[in-house]
C-alpha cells in the first residue's frame, strides 16, 4: 500500500506538470473522458433506476404472491434483473458516446466539448461555475462527490435581446477521472482569467459580466424547479399507473387460475381502461371470451393485442385456431407460419400446425408434428392432450382406426381436466367409430361433443357424415342445412348435399354437387377420397380412380384413397 501511493502521487504531480507545459507553450491540451468513470456511473445509475422500476412490480406481485417470503424474493430477482439490464445497456450508450465525443479539448482557439463541435473562442467565454452535486452523487451512489462545471458564453448574435443573457455550456465530472477535471478545470481559468486559484470551486467572472450572469442563473434556477416538477409527476403517474394496470392484470391472472371467470373478465377490462395499449389484458380477456363461447369478441380482442404488438405469439395462435374451426385455412396457415418464424419450439403452434395438416389430408407431416409436441416434457398439458389426439386421429385416417381407439381410451384414463379438450377427443373418437362400423357408438360420441360445443364446423360434418352411413337421409339434411348456415361455400357442404343426393336417388344433382365439392376442395386429400367413393358408388370408376390419385398427390398416406384404387381395380377386373 505504501509503494502504491506515491506512484499514484508521481503520476498526477507528472501530469499536472504536462499540463502546466502545454498552456505556457500554447498547446491544445485533450481531457479524456475515462471508461472506469462512465462504468462507475452506470453502476451507480443502475440501483436507482432499478429501484424506481421495481416499485410498481412491487405491487404488481402481490395479487399471486403465496408468502411474503415468496414476494420478496421474486421481487428481488426482478430488481436485479433490471439492474444488471440497465447497466449493460446504459454502459454500451457511454461508451459509444465516449468515441464520439473524445473529451473536452483546450487550446489557443478556445474550448471544444466534443470532437466535431465548434469552439467557444476565448473572447466569447464570459465566466466559469465550478458547483458541488451533493444530492445527484447521493442519488447515484458515487464515491466522489461529482461537481458541475458551466461554460458560459455571449450569444452569437449581436442582437440586443442576447445580451442580457448568456448560453450555458454544462460538462459533468463524473466523465473524468478527478484530478483530469482538477486540471481541465485550472487549464481554462488559466487561460481565461490569467490566475491560478486555490480552489477551483466557485464562480470566475469579470465584473462587467454579473449582471447577464445573475439574469441567466435565476433562469436557469427556474428551469431546474420547472424540470424537476416535470420529473416528479411523470416519474408519479408512469410508475402509479403501470402499478395500478400490473396489479390488476396479475389479479385476473389469479381469478382465471381459481375458473373465476366473471372476475376475471371485470379485471381485464379494467386494466384494458387503465392503460389502452397494454397489449397483455386484451389476450386474457379474449381468452376468458373464448372460454364463455363469445368467439366474436375473442377475435376482435385477439387482433386487438396483435395491433398492440405485432409479434405476440399467442393472440396469432389463438386466431389460427378460429380459422381452422372456420375452415379458412389460408389465412390460419399465414397466422401459423408467422408465430413459428417468431417462436419455432411453440408447442401450441405446432399443434396448430398439425391440425392444419390433418384437414389438409397431409398426415405424415400432421403425425410428425404431434409426435414433437407429444416428445416435450411441458408443465402445460394442453397441446400434448391436443397433439396425441391428432396423433390417433392420424392412426384412424392411414387405416389404423383400432390403434386410434386404443390411443384415445388410453388418454381418457390420465388427463387434467382443466386443459384437456375433450371436444377434440370426442370428435376424434366418434370418426374412428365410424371407421371401425359401431355406427351407434360413433353418433352417440358425435352427440356429446355437440352437447359440449354447440353446432361447430366440425360437429356438423362429423354427425353428417355418421348419418349417410346410418342412411338417415332426413337426420343428414338437417345437419347439412345447419352446415351451410354456418359456410356456405364450404366444399364439404358441398360434398355432403351430393351423397344426400345419391342417397335419395338423385343421381344428376349428386354428379354436379360432388363436382362442385372438389373444385372448392383444394388441398383437401379426405375430401378428394371420398367424393371419389361417391364416384365409385354411382359406377364412375374411371372418375373415382382420378379423385384417388388426386388425394394421393396431396397425401400418399390417404388409407381411403389406396383402399379406393383397389375397390376400383377389382371392380375392373
Amino acid at each position: 500500500m505504501s509503494t502504491e501511493e506515491p506512484a499514484a502521487d508521481s503520476q498526477s504531480d507528472n501530469a499536472g506538470a504536462a499540463t502546466a507545459e502545454a498552456r505556457k507553450s500554447g498547446a491544445e491540451e485533450l481531457f479524456a473522458i475515462d471508461s472506469q468513470c462512465l462504468a462507475k456511473l452506470a453502476q451507480g445509475s443502475s440501483v436507482l433506476i432499478a429501484s424506481l422500476l421495481a416499485i410498481p412490480d412491487a405491487v404488481a406481485l402481490i395479487p399471486g404472491a403465496t408468502s411474503p417470503l415468496g414476494w420478496l424474493l421474486r421481487l428481488i430477482g426482478v430488481w436485479i434483473s433490471a439492474a444488471v439490464l440497465w447497466f449493460v445497456g446504459f454502459l454500451g450508450i457511454l461508451q459509444v458516446v465516449r468515441l464520439l465525443v473524445r473529451g473536452v479539448s483546450v487550446g489557443p482557439s478556445g474550448i471544444k466539448l466534443w470532437r466535431l463541435a465548434k469552439p467557444i473562442a476565448w473572447d466569447k467565454l464570459e465566466a466559469l461555475a465550478i458547483e458541488p452535486q451533493v444530492v445527484f452523487s447521493k442519488l447515484f451512489s458515487l464515491e466522489t462527490t461529482a461537481r458541475k462545471l458551466t461554460i458560459y458564453s455571449k450569444f452569437m448574435s449581436d442582437k440586443k435581446i442576447f445580451k442580457n443573457i448568456l448560453v450555458p455550456h454544462p460538462v459533468p465530472s463524473f466523465f473524468f477521472k478527478p484530478e483530469v477535471f482538477e486540471q481541465m478545470v485550472r487549464s481554462i481559468i488559466s487561460r481565461k482569467f490569467d490566475l491560478e486559484p486555490v480552489s477551483i470551486n466557485g464562480i470566475f467572472a469579470f465584473p462587467q459580466t454579473q449582471p447577464p450572469l445573475k439574469t441567466t442563473y435565476k433562469a436557469l434556477r427556474y428551469q431546474q424547479i420547472l424540470v424537476t416538477v416535470l420529473i416528479a409527476v411523470g416519474l408519479v403517474g408512469l410508475l402509479g399507473r403501470k402499478a395500478a394496470v400490473n396489479y390488476v392484470y396479475n389479479s385476473g391472472n389469479h381469478a382465471l387460475a381459481a375458473n373465476n371467470l366473471p372476475e376475471a373478465e371485470r379485471l381485464y377490462r379494467t386494466a384494458t381502461e387503465i392503460d389502452p395499449y397494454f397489449y397483455a389484458p386484451f389476450n386474457n380477456l379474449a381468452n376468458v371470451e373464448f372460454r364463455r363461447g363469445d368467439f366474436t369478441q375473442a377475435l376482435k380482442h385477439w387482433e386487438k393485442a396483435l395491433q398492440l404488438k405485432p409479434d405476440f405469439v399467442e393472440p396469432m395462435i389463438s386466431i389460427s385456431y378460429l380459422h381452422l374451426q372456420k375452415g379458412e385455412y389460408a389465412k390460419a396457415k399465414e397466422l401459423i407460419n408467422s408465430a413459428l418464424v417468431l417462436a419455432p419450439l411453440n408447442s401450441h403452434a405446432l399443434a396448430n400446425r398439425a391440425d392444419y395438416f390433418l384437414r389438409m389430408g397431409n398426415l405424415k407431416a400432421a403425425m410428425g408434428d404431434a409426435v414433437s409436441v407429444i416428445s416435450k416434457e411441458e408443465k402445460e398439458k394442453r397441446p400434448v392432450y391436443t397433439a396425441q389426439c391428432i396423433f390417433a386421429e392420424g392412426l384412424v385416417r392411414s387405416g389404423k382406426p383400432r390403434e386410434g381407439l386404443k390411443r384415445l381410451d388410453a388418454l381418457a384414463k390420465n388427463f387434467n381436466e382443466a386443459e384437456f379438450n375433450r371436444t377434440l377427443w370426442l370428435l376424434a373418437k366418434a370418426n374412428a367409430l365410424l371407421q371401425v362400423g359401431d355406427l351407434k357408438s360413433a353418433r352417440s360420441t358425435a352427440l356429446e361433443a355437440q352437447r359440449r360445443a354447440g353446432d361447430s364446423r366440425d360437429i356438423l360434418i362429423q354427425l353428417a357424415r355418421i348419418s349417410i352411413a346410418r342412411k338417415s337421409a332426413d337426420e343428414t339434411q338437417n345437419y347439412v342445412d345447419r352446415l351451410s348456415k354456418l359456410s356456405a361455400d364450404d366444399a364439404w357442404c358441398d360434398l355432403l348435399q351430393a351423397k344426400l343426393s345419391f342417397l335419395k336417388g338423385d343421381r344428376r344433382r349428386a354428379e354436379k354437387e360432388v363436382e362442385r365439392a372438389m373444385q372448392w376442395a383444394r388441398n383437401d386429400a379426405l375430401l378428394f377420397a371420398e367424393a371419389g367413393w361417391l364416384f365409385h358408388d354411382m359406377s364412375e370408376d374411371e372418375r373415382a380412380r382420378e379423385a384417388a390419385r388426386k388425394s394421393l398427390e396431396l397425401e400418399p398416406l390417404t388409407d381411403s384413397a389406396l383402399k379406393l384404387l383397389d375397390a376400383v381395380q377389382h371392380s375392373a377386373q
